[in-house]
């Protein structure tokens, strides 16, 4: 969610609260609203359903926690299901493009790492074992605490070269042939709300605002060629 989702997000969390005879302050609100601001108002939505109808947990009134559980699944879960997808990027993607996955948590935790091409240049099964390992750990420590940012992508090896020899400065960074793991849509988002992308744990520091606008723009037409 956005800052403009407050006003549409505070009505549907009043109205949860109001079944089981809860009044909720302005600034309860926010405190959720920020607790919850990686999903989708949708998201919120159908998790609130899902958890007023449910027998087990139906007669409580949910708290942040409850709703992020039926919206992504538990902690375990999601970091399964975040591995999973870096994964197959690793393997149908390579080092060498920008990539873009769907889960803001997942840019954070590659970037603590290192950055995509250090991430991705693993060579045998028993690296591939030891870099779940520290990912799992990193994406968990960021479910806990959610960062405050994100890079708009992982900058790959091409990427890098690119910011070395000065091309940046002319329009070609990031690259259009950017890899978008997940969901197209919130991927898009992950993009939108994030900040100039790291390439190899260096800050890519001449991303402008118009060439984030074209990498976003490209994914759209992705996008609505795939529809």
């Amino acid at each position: 969610m956005i800052d403009r989702d407050f006003e549409a997000f505070a009505e549907v969390w009043s109205q949860a609260q109001e079944i089981y005879n809860r009044s909720v302050t302005s600034g309860t609100i926010e405190l959720v609203f920020r607790a919850l601001q990686g999903l989708e108002l949708e998201e919120v939505q159908r998790a609130l359903t899902l958890h007023i109808q449910s027998p087990d947990t139906g007669q409580f009134p949910p708290k942040p926690g409850d709703v992020i559980k039926y919206a992504r699944g538990d902690s375990q879960s999601r970091t399964l299901q975040a591995w999973a997808k870096v994964e197959r990027a690793i393997r149908s993607v390579g080092h060498y493009r920008d990539v873009c996955f769907d889960d803001p948590l997942i840019h954070a935790a590659i970037e603590r790492m290192g950055g995509w091409p250090k991430v991705a240049m693993v060579d045998t099964e028993r690296d591939i074992v030891w870099l779940r390992q520290r990912f799992e750990a990193q994406y968990r420590a960021y479910a806990i605490h959610r960062p405050e940012e994100w890079p708009a992508f992982l900058a790959g090896v091409a990427t890098q070269q690119n910011t070395q020899i000065g091309q940046h400065s002319r329009g070609r960074l990031p690259g259009k042939d950017i890899a978008v793991i997940g969901d197209q849509r919130r991927a898009m988002q992950v993009a939108e709300r994030g900040r100039g992308a790291l390439a190899n744990g260096t800050q890519v520091s001449r991303v402008t605002g118009g060439q984030l606008a074209g990498l976003i723009e490209n994914m759209q037409t992705k996008q609505r060629g795939a529809a």
